[in-house]
């Protein structure tokens, strides 16, 4: 006979987190700032302070898992960490720099700054609501969107809207490159990731 083991107990009155057994700690993410406004930087840097998931880092080296920088910094720099950008986007951005975050200063909250480090460090990227403006396509584009995404090829499209076979390949041509895509099948998949279908 196994013998038991008492229950362990737990002190309700000690503020520490309690971790069950078998899970680990959640991994502490380690941030670099580069900001040519020391001020801002300062700012940031006192955000996540508060945070024990994030720790800054005082050199940007190998070891930072995520860097948040200026839109200059972005365009002049070269890291080897995913970006996180705090001011509007770049108009270029310095070859190799992965954008993972575009957050606007003038809205930007320490919960957006966490929760964008977080998805960074993840490798995802972060679109908030008041940069995804309004939709890329509208009307006929979103239609033909809609039934490619249904299975339609191009003449059961055509049929269905009374257009041409040539007038609806114009169309998915243009749905191809607002999207930012190069097929039908990435074109589907962006419209399914911002909403459109």
């Amino acid at each position: 006979m196994v013998p038991l083991q008492a229950p362990q107990e737990i002190d309700l009155t000690d503020s520490s987190p309690v971790v069950p057994r078998g899970w680990g700690a959640a991994p502490v993410i380690t941030v670099g700032i580069v900001d040519e406004h020391e001020m801002f930087a300062l700012g940031i840097r006192t955000c996540l302070a508060e945070s024990p998931l994030v720790r800054v880092a005082p050199v940007i080296d190998e070891d930072v898992d995520v860097v948040i920088v200026s839109p200059r910094v972005a365009e002049e720099r070269k890291f080897a960490a995913p970006l996180v950008i705090c001011g509007d986007p770049p108009k270029r951005v310095a070859p190799g720099n992965e954008i993972m975050a575009v957050l606007g200063r003038a809205s930007l909250t320490a919960d957006h700054l966490l929760a964008s480090i977080h998805a960074a460090a993840a490798g995802l990227r972060v679109v908030h609501q008041e940069q995804a403006g309004t939709p890329r396509l509208a009307g006929r584009g979103l239609e033909v969107l809609s039934l490619l995404a249904a299975g339609a090829d191009t003449k059961e499209i055509a049929e269905q809207l009374g257009y041409s076979d040539r007038t609806i390949k114009s169309v998915i041509r243009d749905v191809q490159h607002r999207l930012g895509v190069k097929n039908r099948v990435q074109a589907v998949a962006e419209g399914i990731r911002q909403g459109l279908i």
